[in-house]
């Protein structure tokens, strides 16, 4: 018996491994080709889109359990996983409040390549398509990505403690969207990623609740930036 259960702790770390490695690489190079080729602004949206549609189900399809597990804690537990999410973007835009300010006061103007060219996929003929790239997509994805697996690896895997597993999951999200090296806008989105790895972590390893400050998160983005940037 002690061998089967070691055996299938085995088994899910491997899990854990390949499905962070497979899910990584593919939105990586999702992300690459909006980002160095940022004149072909269809191909980047129908890559961020489109082409992830099928990862996306395949990942779903095959880490199905892990959703039905983290739905049974949010079923439980409803008016907490509500006040967590809302709470996750409430202190998402204090954070990102002060970010401005320590910019503003170091100089640092403008935005990270990867905002800017997400703006302009938005401002295109396809920009509605890249809405649920942006709204749908990139929540799911990239919370299985890096709080689910790279999250989990950490501290199951590893036995890391918790602030550990939060900073590393962390780090690795805000510089997956710093591709093009502009690394000083690095405080864009690591108090996103801080946020949403903490409250992850105190709702028992919960992904809805990630995906739910990530998804409303993106849509106030997208709607800011449709409204103050004229798009429409």
């Amino acid at each position: 018996m002690a061998s089967t259960k070691k055996l299938v702790k085995f088994n899910s770390s491997f899990n854990h491994l390949l499905w962070f490695f497979l899910l990584f690489f593919t939105y990586a190079a999702a992300q690459g080709i909006a980002l160095d080729a940022p004149e072909f602004v269809t191909i980047g949206i129908f890559a961020q889109t489109v082409g992830l549609f099928p990862v996306l189900a395949l990942a779903l399809y095959f880490t199905r359990q892990l959703f039905i597990e983290d739905w049974q804690k949010t079923k439980k537990n409803i008016l907490l996983t509500i006040g967590l999410i809302v709470a996750g973007v409430m202190a998402i835009f204090f954070l990102s409040g002060i970010v401005g300010v320590i910019y503003e006061k170091l100089g640092i103007e403008g935005t990270s390549e990867n905002q800017e060219s997400l703006e302009v996929m938005l401002a295109s003929k396809y920009g509605l398509v890249m809405i649920i790239s942006i709204v749908i997509f990139a929540p799911i994805l990239e919370e299985l990505i890096f709080r689910k697996f790279l999250f989990g690896i950490a501290e199951e895997k590893f036995k890391w403690p918790g602030w550990a597993a939060i900073l590393i999951s962390s780090l690795v999200f805000s510089l997956v969207h710093l591709t093009s090296g502009d690394f000083e806008y690095i405080l864009l989105y690591l108090p996103q990623a801080l946020v949403m790895g903490v409250l992850y972590h105190y709702s028992k390893n919960n992904i809805f609740v990630s995906i739910g400050i990530h998804f409303l998160n993106n849509l106030i983005a997208v709607i800011g930036i449709f409204v103050l940037g004229g798009i429409g």
